[in-house]
């Protein structure tokens, strides 16, 4: 098993750079709400943000960080879709 040493120096060379990664493309979603240039359906993009949302807690909970994620002023968890699903 590698040591301690070689494991944070591992994760040092490899989480900022995936970390750089996510919240460039983050950017570039972000880009797409240029309602001059795009038109969307707001309840898709309601309920995909809610599991980003979701996806984004189990991530951080996973280092020990936890947070809490509201929408709209309800737990992230307990969200309806407003899509019906088909």
């Amino acid at each position: 098993m590698a040591d301690e040493k070689t494991r944070r120096d591992n994760f040092s060379r490899l989480f900022p750079p995936a970390v750089e990664k996510l919240v460039d493309r983050l950017r570039v979603v972000k880009q797409k709400s240029a309602k001059g240039n795009y038109a969307w359906d707001q309840d898709l993009v309601h309920d995909t943000w809610v599991e980003i949302a979701k996806a984004f807690a189990d991530c951080a909970d996973a280092f020990g960080v936890t947070f809490e994620v509201l929408v709209d002023g309800d737990g992230v968890d307990y969200v309806k879709p407003k899509r019906k699903l088909k």
